[in-house]
């Protein structure tokens, strides 16, 4: 099984340090550390880990609660392992095959930016569901997207999105996971890209009018 586990903690020397001999007694693997931010004191570390079962992931909770000055932002399930370069994997099949370069999108969002479901909505002028991934809710009120932009956004008792536009058109791809932490900039930044040349391959002709 592997899990994103986001902390939050002091930044200084010995810090990390702790927070890896944590995870490792707790019976976790680590097989990749992302520094999303550091700022005023903190730091806000993501580690993408390897565990044999769920009873090892109450473990890693349990270890990381207890830690002095850690603070625990989210714990959940991924598929995608560390490393894979899954990004150009997915560009190079958009570019193989253009045609389904937008549902190519949509089914490997999920997994790539580990959240739970993906969606292409038309805009304007009105909000229109073109595509979703197999694992989308059949009914979802979607918030308000315009005007459209790359942003993040919390629906109240329900997902996390991100949401950002498609090579300078109305239409937009959405992720949502819910359960874990809220989309951080560096995830809405990537997504962007990736959107963008997906878009820039396909062209704006196979985008919807």
């Amino acid at each position: 099984m592997l899990l994103r586990v986001r902390v939050s903690l002091p930044d200084r020397p010995g810090a990390l340090g702790a927070v890896t001999r944590t995870l490792g007694a707790a019976g976790a693997d680590i097989l990749q550390v992302t520094v999303l931010e550091s700022v005023v004191g903190r730091a806000l570390d993501e580690f993408t880990v390897s565990v044999a079962n769920p009873a090892v992931r109450e473990r890693v909770a349990a270890g990381l609660e207890a830690a002095p000055g850690v603070r625990v932002e989210g714990i959940w399930e991924t598929v995608e392992p560390p490393g894979a370069l899954s990004d150009l994997g997915v560009l190079s099949q958009v570019a193989a095959n253009p045609g389904r370069g937008l549902a190519t999108l949509v089914d490997a969002a999920p997994a790539l930016f580990s959240a739970g479901w993906a969606a292409l909505v038309e805009t304007d002028p009105s909000l229109t569901v073109i595509r979703t991934s197999w694992q989308a809710p059949e009914k979802f009120t979607y918030p308000e997207l315009t005007p459209l932009r790359p942003r993040t956004l919390s629906v109240p008792d329900g997902p996390h999105l991100a949401v950002t536009p498609l090579d300078g058109t109305t239409t937009a791809l959405v992720i949502a996971r819910q359960d874990a932490p809220a989309f951080h900039d560096v995830e809405l930044t990537r997504l962007t890209v990736l959107a963008d040349i997906v878009g820039a391959i396909v062209g704006k002709e196979a985008l919807p009018a």
